[in-house]
C-alpha cells in the first residue's frame, strides 16, 4: 500500500468546515471521469455541490449552507457558491494550482510526479475518513447547562456590587453558555446565540438568546428563544419570546403591546408548545420592564432556583422549545419568494443622489411627473444641476434604481411615488438638507431591504452584500472587490476599473444606509444591535463615582459642584465655568470627561485653547485655502468624528479654554445660532447644518463635512477668567448657557489618603446619561404641570424686578430653568430650594450690571428674594453695608449662594460705583 506523501498528510489538520475534504473528493471524481489531471472549475463546483446535496438528502450530517445563498443545499445553484468555493481552494493552495485564466484546477507538479491509482485511492480514503471524523466531532458532548444556570442565580446579586469589567460571571453568560448551547446536536450552527449581563453596567435581567437569522438577528424585534433570569435571581425562565423595542417604537406602547399579544396568540395557534406555560405570569422584575416581558412572551418554562431540574430535563425542555421554534420559523419563511441573484448595474456613486427626484415628486404629489419634466429641472432634481451633460439619461438611470428600491414607479416614462415613497417624502426635514439621507429615511430604507418579502433584484444584491460585509467585519477596498465580484458573478465580465468603481459605489451606499463605517482606508461592518435592557448605575451613584474618581486624582471641588455641572449639561449642552485663575476649571472638565470614559486618547475629549486674535468662526470651523480646498477646524473634526454612526452613543466633550480671550460673539456666533435650531429627528436631536454641502467644492469634502450639524452627543464647556485681559459676555451668550462660578476657594482642603484602587471602577457611559430629554416646555408640561407652574411663578416675580433695568428674561431661560428643576427632582440630587438657588445664580444674576440707583434697587429686591425675608429696601439704597458686613448677615438665607453673590455685587457697587456678576 502506498503511503501518503508528507505534503498530503496534514492538509485537513485545521478545519472549521467540511469544505476542504468535499472539494478534494470532487476534484478526484472529475479527474477520474475526465481522465485528465487538470479539470475545469465549473465541473468541480457542480460536483462539490452535488456531494453536499447528497449528504443532505440522505439525512447525513452536513454543514448548513451560508445564509446568503439558501437555507438548504437543495435550494442552492452552482453559480451561488463561486465565492464559497474560493475558501477551500485557497486553504489547499499547498497542494492545488488554480489557473484563474483557464479556470482550471490541478494538483501541484510535485504530486503529479508521483501520481498513481494507489495514491488516488489513499487520498480519497483519507478525505472520507477526515470528513466522517469532522462530523463525529460535531456530535454532542457532556454539557453543564444546569451548573451554569445555578452559578448565575447564586452569584449574580453579589456580582452586581463588584466591578463590571472582565468579571468572570460576564464571561460565563456572554461566552461559555452560548458556546455550550451551540455544541448541542439539535442546535443549528447558523443560529445566532448571544448572552448579556449589560452594556458597561450590570443589567437588571441578564439573558441568553437564541435567534434564527432568517427572522431576526436582534432581540429588539422578531421572535427568538431566551433564558431570562429574574431580577432577584429566584428563578430563570426558558421562553419563546418576542422583541419589544421595535414594535413599541414604531406603533407606540399601547398599539405595540396590542400587536405583541396578538402575535403571541397567533404563534400559540400555529405550533403545539406542549408542556409550556402560555399565560402572562412571567415575573422578572418589579420595575417598568416587567410588563414588556409579560406581553411579549409566547410560552415559557419556569425553573426555580431551589428546584432546578436535572441536566437531562433541561436539555429535553430546550429541545422541545427549539423544535417549536423551528416549526414557526419554517412557517414564517414558507411564503417568502426566494430572492434571485441580481446584478448591480447602477453607476450611481451615492444613494443620496436620488434625493432630488424623490423630493421633487413629493412636492408635486399626488401628481405624476413625466421624465421630461424632471430632466428639464436639473437644478432641482440633480445635485450637479445644470452641469449634467445628459440630464434625461441621468434621471432615467437614477429613477430605475429608486424603482428597484420600491420608492417610485415608472410607467410610460411617467414617475410617481409609491406608498413607501410617500412615507419617505414625509421624512424630509427641510429643503436645505435634502441631499442628506436623514435617520428616518435610513430606517425606512433599511426596513425595505431587511423585511420586505417581495424582493427586487437590487434589494437581493444589497441583502447578499450586507451578508458579505458582515462576514468580512473589517476590511479594505481591495479585500472587498474580489468576493463582491464573485457575489455578482461579474469577475470575468467587468474590467479592473469597472470592478473597483462598482465596489466603491456599493460601499458608499452601505455607508449611507449605516451598514458600513469608513475610517481611513478601512471599512467596518456596523452591527445595528439592540442596547440590551440594563439597569445602569443610578444618576446619584454615577455622580458619586465621578466625585470619587476626581478625589482619587488629588483634586477637591466645592460641594454639589459635580451635581450642578451634570444638571447644567443635561439641561443644555453648553456650560460656562467661571472663576479666578488657578481654581481648576479646565482640570474639572477633563476629569469629569475621563470619569465618564471620554479621554484625549479615544478622541472623546478635546481641549481647544482660544486665541486672542480669533475674530470669526473660521478659527473654529475651518476655511478654504487659496486652492479652494477646505481646511477643517478642530471643532469641525470633532463634530465629524462624533457624527459617525459607530460613535453616536458616546459622549464627546469639547473644552474651549479661556474662551473670552477673544470676543465670543465673533468666533462663536454661528455655533450659538445653530444650537437654537435643535429638533427631534426620530430618536435623535439634530440641528441645522453648520457647514452646507453646497459651500464645499470637492466630493471628498462634501462627503466628510457636507451638511455637518451639531450632534446630540457633543457637549461644549467653556472656561473663563474675568480680568482686564478678557472680554465680557453678551446676553446672547448668557441666555444659551448655564454659568457656573466657583470663586470661593478653601485652601485648607488637602488630598485624602485613599489608595489608588479605593474609588469605584469607572466605566464609559452611554450618551443617554447626559443627553437632553426635552427641547421645549411643551415636551414636559403635561406630566409635570405642578413643577413647571411653581417654577414659573418664581421666575415671573423675579422678572418683574428685572424689568426696571431691562434685564428680564424670555421663554428660553424659563424653559431651561424648568428643565433643570425637573431633572433635579427626578434624580434627587439637590434640595428644591438649592436647585433654584443655582439657577438664580447661573441664569439671572449674570445679566445684572451697571452703576445706577436702579441697578442697586434691583439687587436689593433680588436679595430680599434670596434671603426669603423682608428687608428695608429704601433705607438700604443709601448704605447696604449691613448686608455684606459681617458675612453672617446672610445666614439662614433661602438661596444662600445667590445671596452671597448679591452681597458681593452690592459691595462692589457701594465701593467702586459699578458692579457686575463678572468682577472678581
Amino acid at each position: 500500500m502506498t503511503t501518503l506523501p508528507s505534503s498530503l498528510t496534514g492538509i485537513f489538520a485545521h478545519k472549521q468546515k467540511s469544505y476542504k475534504m468535499v472539494l478534494t473528493l470532487a476534484i478526484l471524481d472529475i479527474m477520474e471521469e475526465q481522465k485528465k489531471q487538470e479539470v475545469p472549475v465549473n465541473l468541480v463546483r457542480v460536483r462539490f455541490l452535488k456531494l453536499l446535496q447528497s449528504r443532505e438528502s440522505q439525512g447525513q450530517p452536513v454543514d448548513a449552507p451560508p445564509e446568503s445563498v439558501g437555507q438548504r443545499w437543495s435550494q442552492v445553484q452552482g453559480f451561488q457558491i463561486n465565492g464559497l468555493l474560493q475558501t477551500p481552494i485557497k486553504a489547499l493552495k499547498a497542494i492545488l494550482v488554480h489557473d484563474s485564466g483557464k479556470q482550471t484546477l490541478r494538483f501541484t507538479d510535485e504530486l503529479q510526479a508521483i501520481w498513481s491509482e494507489s495514491l488516488v485511492q489513499q487520498l480519497r480514503e483519507y478525505a472520507n475518513r477526515e470528513l466522517e471524523s469532522y462530523y463525529q466531532n460535531q456530535q454532542p458532548i457532556t454539557t453543564s447547562l444546569r451548573e451554569h444556570l445555578a452559578k448565575v442565580m447564586s452569584d449574580y446579586v453579589a456580582a452586581k456590587r463588584e466591578p463590571f469589567t472582565s468579571h468572570p460571571l460576564g464571561t460565563l453568560v456572554r461566552n461559555t453558555i452560548p458556546q455550550e448551547i451551540h455544541r448541542l446536536p439539535f442546535i443549528d450552527q447558523n443560529l445566532r446565540i448571544q448572552g448579556s449581563v449589560g452594556m458597561g453596567n450590570w443589567a437588571t435581567v441578564p439573558w441568553v438568546a437564541i435567534m434564527d437569522r432568517r427572522i431576526t438577528e436582534t432581540t429588539q424585534r422578531g421572535e427568538y428563544i431566551v433564558y431570562l433570569f429574574a431580577h432577584d435571581m429566584s428563578a430563570v425562565y426558558l421562553a419563546f419570546h418576542q422583541g419589544v423595542t421595535v414594535p413599541t417604537k414604531e406603533l407606540g406602547k399601547t398599539e405595540g403591546y396590542k400587536y405583541l399579544r396578538q402575535k403571541a396568540e397567533q404563534i400559540q395557534s400555529l405550533v403545539p408548545l406542549e408542556e409550556m406555560h402560555k399565560d402572562q405570569n412571567i415575573q422578572l422584575t418589579a420595575s417598568g420592564l416587567g410588563q414588556d416581558y409579560q406581553v411579549s412572551t409566547v410560552a415559557y418554562y419556569r425553573y426555580d432556583k431551589d428546584s432546578l431540574p436535572s441536566e437531562e430535563q433541561l436539555l429535553a425542555d430546550l429541545r422541545n422549545v427549539m423544535e417549536n421554534y423551528k416549526k414557526y420559523v419554517e412557517f414564517s419563511t414558507m411564503q417568502q419568494d426566494e430572492v434571485e441573484r441580481g446584478n448591480f448595474p447602477f453607476t450611481i456613486a451615492h444613494l443620496y443622489l436620488g434625493q432630488g427626484i424623490l423630493y421633487y415628486l413629493y412636492q408635486n404629489h399626488p401628481s405624476e411627473v413625466p421624465v421630461q419634466t424632471l430632466s428639464s429641472n436639473p437644478s432641482s432634481v440633480l445635485i450637479s444641476g445644470e452641469q449634467v451633460k445628459h440630464p434625461l439619461e441621468r434621471v432615467r438611470h437614477i429613477g430605475r434604481a429608486l424603482q428597484e428600491l420600491k420608492l417610485l414607479t415608472i410607467e410610460n416614462n411617467v414617475f410617481s411615488l409609491t406608498d413607501l415613497g410617500l412615507q419617505y417624502g414625509h421624512c424630509f426635514q427641510n429643503d436645505s438638507t435634502i441631499w442628506r439621507i436623514n435617520d428616518l429615511q435610513v430606517q425606512l430604507l433599511r426596513s425595505i431591504i431587511e423585511k420586505d418579502q417581495k424582493s427586487t433584484s437590487l434589494i437581493g444584491v444589497l441583502r447578499q452584500t450586507i451578508g458579505l460585509v458582515q462576514e468580512l467585519q473589517t476590511f479594505t477596498l481591495e479585500q472587498f472587490i474580489a468576493p463582491f465580484m464573485q457575489l455578482l458573478g461579474m469577475g470575468d465580465s467587468w474590467g479592473e476599473v469597472t470592478q473597483r468603481n462598482r465596489a466603491i459605489f456599493m460601499l458608499n451606499w452601505l455607508g449611507e444606509l449605516r451598514y458600513v463605517d469608513k475610517n481611513g482606508d478601512s471599512f467596518s461592518y456596523i452591527n445595528y444591535e439592540e442596547q440590551p435592557q440594563v439597569e445602569p448605575l443610578s444618576v446619584p451613584e454615577q455622580l458619586q463615582a465621578i466625585q470619587a474618581f476626581i478625589k482619587r486624582k488629588g483634586f477637591m471641588y466645592p460641594d454639589h459642584l459635580i451635581e450642578n455641572l451634570y444638571l447644567s449639561l443635561k439641561t443644555k449642552p453648553f456650560v460656562i465655568l467661571a472663576g479666578v485663575s488657578g481654581t481648576g476649571k479646565t482640570k474639572l472638565v477633563k476629569l469629569f470627561a475621563e470619569a465618564l470614559g471620554a479621554t484625549s486618547s479615544n478622541q472623546q475629549f478635546t481641549l481647544i485653547p482660544v486665541r486672542p486674535d480669533w475674530s470669526d468662526p473660521s478659527d473654529l470651523l475651518g476655511y478654504k485655502d487659496l486652492s479652494n480646498q477646505f481646511r477643517p477646524g478642530k471643532l469641525t473634526e470633532v463634530l465629524a468624528e462624533a457624527t459617525r454612526l459607530a460613535n453616536r452613543n458616546k459622549p464627546y466633550f469639547i473644552c474651549l479654554d479661556e474662551m473670552n480671550l477673544a470676543r465670543v460673539e465673533h468666533y462663536f456666533s454661528d455655533l450659538l445660532s445653530v444650537l437654537e435650531t435643535q429638533e427631534w429627528q426620530g430618536e435623535r436631536i439634530v440641528t441645522a447644518p453648520l457647514i452646507h454641502r453646497q459651500s464645499l467644492t470637492s466630493e471628498e469634502d462634501q462627503r466628510a463635512y457636507g451638511d455637518l450639524h451639531v450632534p446630540d452627543n457633543v457637549y461644549l464647556i467653556g472656561t473663563v477668567n474675568m480680568d482686564e485681559t478678557t472680554h465680557p459676555f453678551s446676553k446672547k451668550v448668557l441666555d444659551r448657557a448655564n454659568t457656573i462660578e466657583f470663586n470661593y476657594i478653601n485652601l485648607g482642603q488637602y488630598p485624602g489618603d485613599e489608595e489608588e484602587d479605593s474609588a469605584p471602577a469607572i466605566t464609559p457611559v452611554p450618551n443617554s446619561f447626559l443627553r437632553s430629554e426635552y427641547l421645549q416646555l411643551v415636551d414636559m408640561y403635561r406630566d409635570n404641570r405642578e413643577l413647571v407652574e411653581g417654577t414659573t411663578e418664581k421666575l415671573v416675580k423675579i422678572n418683574g424686578i428685572l424689568e426696571d433695568i431691562h434685564a428680564h428674561v424670555g421663554f428660553r431661560i424659563r424653559d431651561a430653568v424648568c428643565f433643570y428643576m425637573l431633572y433635579n427632582e427626578r434624580f434627587q440630587l439637590l434640595e428644591p430650594d438649592a436647585a433654584f438657588d443655582q439657577q438664580l445664580l447661573q441664569k439671572i444674576l449674570p445679566r445684572v450690571q451697571g452703576s445706577s440707583t436702579a441697578v442697586k434697587k434691583v439687587l436689593l429686591q433680588l436679595m430680599k428674594e434670596a434671603l426669603g425675608r423682608r428687608i428695608a429696601v429704601q433705607e438700604l439704597l443709601d448704605d447696604a453695608s449691613e448686608l455684606y458686613t459681617p458675612r453672617s448677615a446672610i445666614d439662614g438665607a433661602k438661596y444662600p449662594q445667590s445671596a452671597r453673590k448679591i452681597a458681593f455685587m452690592l459691595r462692589r457697587l457701594d465701593e467702586d460705583g459699578f458692579t457686575s456678576y463678572w468682577l472678581s
